[in-house]
């Protein structure tokens, strides 16, 4: 086998686990990013050593008995990109397998594009949270980080409701939330109405901001509109009333669904995953939040360092995301190591989970 102390090193200094554990997390993680693929009869036949068969059950057992502390892998992570304060990003994604629905509810930290996973939980429904369920997954977060660290909550329509909206503002935590068309509010009379009736002269392009403040779920909050493509109202409330600029902070709400998709098709394909049992499932997805975070960084110095490497298309976007880069060179190193047996390689590629890595020689 590959002399792997180096990533389990840095894991024991992280995670409270026993060193076969960690052993077995090392191997997971560097299958996945190999693989790309979280169906665990995948992972098997990434690993370095053993038979197909024999690493499938070791895979089993891990999922079945290894418990993965949330709050060690947010640290671990916290500090491997430098965060202090933060804008938090909530929301979930689900899909089906037989009759089991998959509904994973998760909190993030939008950075540079992108989110970075810190906490999640597994809804054992097919819906949307409920109100004790937001507020819990922020208070994971409090209670590792502190509510100081918080800048604002940013959420979709579906991530509304009285007591979630007191609760935020109980807290003295800033909020940037999409609400509905057909959420009521006092009109200048006083009287209650759907908001879109305010909205009615909203011109497509145009951004609106209320120039008085209205309560909503019991909060008074600033509200900002505009139309989309679709032409449908984009409507967003802030309780932080001297915001002027609403609408450009909760577009940085999509950086979250940019990461569901580095961990489904464009990377980890979490969706292939056979499990079923909630708390399995919520291990994998640490894997996967430690095997993107990695490739993210390297992504992230890779550009640094090389930006010829991140080529623009003719509209000017990117033609690859970080974290697809990140993902190439991380790919590609570890075939150097394993293949070539390149222990330099391996070896810069490892200091990408400390605070100071070594330059990358691409």
């Amino acid at each position: 086998m590959p002399n792997l102390n180096q990533l389990i090193n840095i894991l024991s200094q992280n995670l409270t686990m026993n060193k076969a554990r960690l052993t077995c997390l090392a191997l997971i993680t560097l299958a996945i990013i190999q693989v790309q693929s979280s169906n665990l009869k995948q992972i098997a036949r990434g690993f370095v050593k053993g038979r197909t068969n024999s690493n499938y059950r070791r895979l089993q057992r891990f999922f079945a008995q290894v418990d993965i502390d949330q709050d060690q892998l947010a640290k671990f992570i916290y500090q491997l990109f430098d965060l202090d304060e933060v804008i938090i990003s909530i929301d979930r994604t689900n899909w089906k397998w037989g009759k089991k629905n998959i509904n994973i509810f998760l909190l993030s930290v939008v950075h540079q594009g992108i989110a970075i996973p810190l906490y999640w939980t597994l809804l054992d429904k097919k819906g949307n949270s409920n109100s004790n369920e937001r507020c819990e997954l922020i208070q994971k977060f409090i209670n590792t980080f502190g509510a100081d660290k918080i800048q604002y909550v940013l959420a979709d329509r579906e991530f509304v409701g009285k007591e979630w909206f007191q609760w935020l503002n109980k807290e003295q935590i800033k909020f940037c939330i999409r609400i509905k068309h057909n959420t009521l509010v006092a009109n200048h009379q006083g009287k209650l109405v759907q908001i879109k009736t305010l909205l009615r002269h909203l011109s497509p392009h145009e951004t609106f901001m209320l120039a008085r403040a209205v309560p909503v779920y019991g909060v008074k909050v600033r509200l900002f509109a505009k139309r989309d493509a679709d032409n449908d109202y984009v409507i967003i409330a802030t309780n932080n009333l001297d915001h002027t600029d609403a609408m450009a902070l909760y577009s940085r709400r999509w950086e979250i669904e940019t990461l569901f998709s580095c961990f489904k098709g464009r990377g980890f394909n979490l969706e292939d995953t056979h499990l079923t049992q909630l708390d399995r499932v919520s291990k994998l997805v640490a894997v996967c939040a430690l095997a993107f975070c990695w490739s993210y960084r390297i992504g992230i110095k890779t550009v640094q360092q090389h930006p010829k490497r991140r080529k623009l298309k003719k509209h000017g976007r990117p033609q690859q995301s970080l974290f697809a880069i990140g993902l190439d060179v991380l790919i590609d190193g570890l075939r150097e190591y394993f293949f070539a047996g390149n222990r330099r390689v391996f070896e810069v590629l490892i200091s990408y989970l400390s605070p100071s890595p070594r330059p990358l020689r691409l």
